[in-house]
């Protein structure tokens, strides 16, 4: 056996491990389990469009210092009104930093995504950096319920998945609206060239991003990007329960698989990407599949890509290990970084 092959495998086996622990860590998420269920289809166009991603809120700089990457470059905390469930601070105000470079030439603006119930930010920070490396500004945004915006004393990411559709739908519009309103603030203050990049959750929210605005990169990794099918389809059986397909809560979206995952596409048809007609070219937008993806699974990403006609990375791992292979990094950073003469621009509604 060659030694390529035993590392073929050795990276396989770790990548079934970890996706397998990712499942069983996403049991111990705090779910909202409300007792009405609204179980009203929704449509994608009439739901995006009374949304505020092309009317974005004003963004603010809360707070600004000098980087700890030296005096050419300024650190700033952003803030701005943001609106979605629950009734806490994180709820009602968006938090972001962005670290912008004092030279005023032409640099592209890099707006990095996490995913969901990351408990801190090494990988995004990580990532950033080979960014700035390659001139660029860059901003990594707290999604709802995560990080700086939990609700006090939870976990990063507890509440803002429920067994009530119209919550996700909620959360992820948030998500968007929270997204466009950096992205607006970006193009505004400190560059037209803006792309987005996002892992996961922040895939599924850099892709609605691609269908709602004309952006100049956008990088989906191991994207969340078909929610009716990953929550219907992929979860063992410890997440069914825990997301009430069978124990206590069954029933909730469905009595088995085929049923929860029709309920979920009339429910969470406007979270499909592929339900969409992307404003962002297929040309500038770049889908990277885990081919052992136990989390949001291969399927959904190559039928996006073949849908919009993406581009289409595809690295032998899981969910998580795709975020670490070899050479995705430099190839993410290259991307995200390229500019086009013409810089993409918000399109007339």
């Amino acid at each position: 056996m060659s030694s390529d092959t035993s590392h073929d495998r050795l990276i396989g086996t770790v990548s079934l491990i970890l996706d397998r622990m990712v499942h069983v860590r996403l049991t111990a998420v705090g779910l909202t389990r409300p007792e009405v269920i609204d179980r009203t289809p929704a449509d994608p166009v009439e739901f995006w469009e009374r949304s505020r991603v092309h009317d974005p809120r004003s963004i603010r700089v809360n707070r600004e210092w000098e980087s700890l990457g030296g005096p050419r470059w300024r650190e700033l905390e952003l803030e701005g009104e943001s609106e979605g469930p629950g009734g806490h601070w994180g709820s009602r105000r968006l938090v972001a930093t962005a670290h912008v470079r004092r030279e005023t030439e032409p640099a592209p603006f890099v707006l990095l995504l996490h995913g969901y119930a990351v408990p801190q930010t090494s990988y995004d920070r990580w990532l950033a950096k080979q960014m700035r490396l390659r001139g660029a500004h860059t901003a990594r945004l707290d999604l709802p319920y995560h990080l700086r915006r939990i609700f006090p004393g939870q976990r990063s990411g507890d509440g803002y998945f429920s067994l009530d559709p119209a919550h996700i739908r909620a959360a992820v519009r948030q998500s968007v609206e929270d997204a466009a309103a950096v992205i607006a603030w970006a193009r505004a203050e400190v560059s037209p060239h803006v792309s987005v990049v996002g892992v996961s959750l922040g895939g599924l929210i850099a892709t609605l991003l691609a269908a709602q605005l004309e952006l100049d990169r956008v990088i989906a990794v191991a994207p969340f990007c078909d929610p009716a099918t990953t929550l219907s389809q992929r979860p063992p059986t410890p997440s069914l329960r825990h997301l009430g397909m069978i124990g206590e809560f069954s029933g909730s979206w469905g009595p088995d698989r085929p049923s929860a995952g029709r309920f979920l596409e009339s429910t969470l048809a406007p979270l499909r990407a592929r339900n969409l007609v992307p404003r962002t070219p297929g040309d500038r937008i770049t889908l990277v599949r885990a081919m052992q993806d136990l989390v949001v699974g291969s399927d959904p990403v190559t039928e996006l890509a073949s849908r919009w006609h993406t581009e289409l990375w595809t690295y032998p791992h899981g969910h998580m290990t795709v975020m670490s292979a070899g050479g995705i990094a430099r190839r993410i950073a290259d991307r995200a970084t390229t500019m086009d003469e013409e810089p993409g621009l918000p399109v007339a509604v």
